[in-house]
């Protein structure tokens, strides 16, 4: 008798704990991934840079518990489609991607440019210049689908900076990059004399985040998101911390 009762007592303790165990899919705790990208994310900076700073300052305005690890391009963005990770920071949309991924809209715009080096003659102006060139770009970043690349050289790699340095060795005739990006690299090398960036813009894309749809409250996070980085917006805190990486919006 003894031992039933021991084993109702068990199960119904159980019974009364489990409701009370974390699931992580539906609890107010994130884990927010990025990869490597100066100035929006770097692991010197304050919370891993601009967009994990501003990411997570608006998703715990929203209550939720932010954690910030990141991680290489593009490890990090496969193992937010897996669920490994629930938010990326910095991602461009593709349907491809959203068929994992819920997307925010874009909360900052990436403008994309040409790096060259600073003795080329090189101009760009339209597609017929691009003939024969040897363009870097970082593997799987989904600049623009829709690009006619007939008849160009495109190379890609793991990062803007190993493109640089390509580019530097005459590896690469051109890079492509975003522009705060491209003058970050610059100025923090040692060669920024060697460089130049151009100034007609090939194209803008929206940085958003994207959630992974194994969690199940995917859209909810977005939408919250959305609606602190409005109250911040009207408040001044975004303009605030664009001027504490000192970034500008374009």
């Amino acid at each position: 008798m003894n031992t039933l009762r021991a084993l109702a007592a068990l199960s119904l303790t159980c019974m009364i704990a489990a409701p009370l165990k974390a699931d992580p899919a539906s609890s107010n705790t994130l884990r927010l991934t990025a990869s490597e990208w100066p100035p929006y994310v770097s692991p010197d900076g304050p919370k891993s840079g601009f967009a994990p700073f501003l990411v997570s300052e608006a998703l715990e305005r929203a209550g939720y518990n932010v954690s910030i690890d990141t991680g290489p391009w593009p490890e990090t963005l496969d193992a937010t489609i897996d669920g490994k990770y629930d938010v990326f920071a910095t991602l461009w949309h593709t349907d491809e991607r959203a068929e994992s991924i819920v997307f925010s809209e874009p909360y900052i715009q990436n403008e994309m440019v040409f790096i060259r080096l600073s003795d080329s003659d090189i101009r760009a102006r339209k597609r017929e210049d691009l003939a024969g060139l040897r363009i870097g770009i970082v593997a799987d970043f989904a600049y623009n689908a829709d690009a006619d690349t007939r008849g160009i050289d495109i190379v890609s790699s793991g990062s803007v900076s190993e493109n640089m340095r390509a580019l530097r060795n005459g590896e690469l005739d051109l890079v492509v990059a975003d522009r705060r990006v491209a003058l970050t690299e610059i100025n923090r090398g040692a060669h920024a004399r060697s460089f130049d960036v151009l100034p007609e813009p090939l194209l803008k894309r929206g940085l958003r985040i994207g959630v992974s749809k194994q969690r199940e409250d995917a859209e909810a996070i977005v939408a919250a998101f959305e609606a602190e980085i409005a109250k911040m917006r009207e408040d001044g805190t975004f303009n605030g911390i664009l001027a504490t990486f000192r970034l500008s919006d374009w």
